[in-house]
């Protein structure tokens, strides 16, 4: 199918964004075809190359439309840690899950393709498309880690990463499964609100990321 006449670059390009989003969510990277992608958005397969040149490309840039923005709001909220000269493990915490999670309540259209999407990105098997996903972290990371290490003395640089990982994947998992915990309680606890959520998360993750602090000042 050609793509519609009259129509401004953009316009196709944002539809060709929009659609291959929506069919990656719902679908995975690896089960979608860009002919799949191209039909839908009533465009062709020349568009696609035109705009993104590959398959990979176009991942990147599904990928990156999600991502740099909570990037972004996660630096500004640091810098603004920084600046009002208060680098409590706290405001860490949040600067690290609250981005994420506004992202998720705005949505795009109420179908959670913002978890979707994320989870796909974590699940990938495929090496090329987590290159692709890992290219979006290392400035922001390497930010968290040096405020980390500025707030906590005793935690060195290779703890700092790698408890980030374990902030992420716990994040993660609270997010797309938190609706699980009625199924696992057998009912007897009440699935909680995202306000509740968001505070025992960031009351756990705290926690760990200063565990052995106390004893490292004993």
């Amino acid at each position: 199918m050609s793509a519609i006449v009259n129509e401004a670059p953009t316009d196709t390009r944002e539809r060709l964004l929009d659609v291959a989003e929506r069919l990656f969510a719902e679908h995975g990277f690896d089960a979608v075809s860009l002919r799949a992608i191209t039909t839908d958005a009533g465009a062709n397969l020349a568009a696609v190359n035109y705009y993104f040149g590959s398959k990979e490309a176009l991942i990147e840039a599904v990928v990156a439309r999600h991502v740099e923005p909570v990037n972004r709001k996660r630096i500004e909220i640091l810098d603004g840690i920084r600046q009002g000269g208060q680098c409590d493990v706290r405001s860490i915490v949040i600067a690290f899950i609250d981005p994420v999670l506004e992202a998720a309540a705005r949505g795009i259209d109420g179908d959670n393709r913002f978890f979707k999407l994320m989870s796909r990105c974590m699940a990938a098997r495929d090496e090329r498309v987590s290159r692709l996903v890992m290219r979006q972290f290392p400035e922001v990371v390497a930010r968290f880690v040096e405020i980390i290490c500025a707030s906590c003395p005793s935690v060195s640089s290779n703890t700092a990463h790698l408890r980030l990982m374990f902030m992420a994947g716990a994040m993660a998992h609270s997010l797309f499964h938190h609706d699980k915990l009625a199924i696992l309680s057998q009912g007897r606890c009440e699935l909680p609100s995202f306000e509740v959520l968001r505070e025992e998360m960031v009351i756990f993750l705290a926690a760990g990321l200063t565990a052995g602090e106390m004893e490292a000042g004993k």
